[in-house]
């Protein structure tokens, strides 16, 4: 049930160059930039056969009610096959990037069709690419517009986020923001999903002294079983070598 993941050494540097714990004045920032593919396979299939099995069921018991639910879906009409296959394509992205989730269950009133990207744009400005990262690393926010148009094609790209019901279940509690986007090219095939989330840096120094103290108490035996528990997305993007990449062309 999850997208095919496309490592890309520019993704992978941004990422941990700027999204994985940067210190940002008083904010500390998670998050990550991966690409997908949205090439079919079996477990895509599978995903598709349920979700419209979801649909059709719901259409059945009360087509009327859901007809006017159909009309104001965020990803067009829900009873179309190409609606389904992109709510499929976005389950699978979650799946994928966040493997201890599993969004399966999801439905198209989860997310939101962002129709302007200048919109898109100025939120990961303001709050990700803003004066004090641009500080810290110049051309940064030229740089990361300039990978992602690279990678995706922003003009030929739809724009969607993910809503969840419970923030705090997927992002963590105690977030000053949080953002995800999916860029997602259907010419291409491709998906860049977006993550972002910021932390105050005394909530996040609480957290590691308490983590601390709970490895502390902890048996070797139980530290190997949370080691090769780690989500999936942080173990690989740490095989790049960043002393080969510099934010200046």
């Amino acid at each position: 049930k999850n997208m095919k993941y496309v490592p890309l050494p520019e993704l992978q540097y941004f990422t941990s160059s700027c999204l994985d714990g940067a210190v940002i004045g008083d904010l500390i920032l998670n998050g990550f930039i991966e690409a997908y593919t949205c090439k079919a396979d079996r477990s895509e299939a599978k995903l598709y056969k349920e979700v419209r099995a979801k649909v059709e069921k719901k259409i059945s018991n009360s087509p009327t009610i859901f007809t006017e639910k159909m009309a104001s879906s965020p990803l067009g009409p829900i009873n179309h096959t190409s609606t389904i296959q992109l709510l499929v394509h976005l389950i699978g992205t979650l799946n994928s990037s966040m493997p201890d989730y599993d969004f399966s269950e999801l439905q198209a009133c989860d997310f939101v069709h962002c129709n302007n990207i200048d919109l898109v744009a100025n939120n990961i400005n303001e709050s990700f690419l803003n004066y004090a990262l641009e500080a810290k690393l110049q051309g940064v926010r030229k740089k990361f517009w300039d990978i992602l148009d690279s990678v995706i094609d922003l003009k030929k790209c739809s724009v969607y986020s993910f809503i969840p019901d419970d923030e705090s279940e997927v992002f963590g509690e105690g977030k000053v923001w949080t953002m995800n986007y999916f860029f997602v090219n259907k010419s291409a095939k491709k998906i860049v999903l977006f993550m972002c989330s910021a932390r105050r840096r005394i909530s996040q120094m609480n957290m590691i002294e308490n983590a601390n103290d709970t490895a502390a108490e902890m048996s070797e035996d139980e530290m190997f079983e949370c080691e090769i528990e780690a989500p999936l997305h942080y173990r690989k993007r740490t095989t790049i070598d960043l002393t080969q990449q510099s934010w200046v062309s």
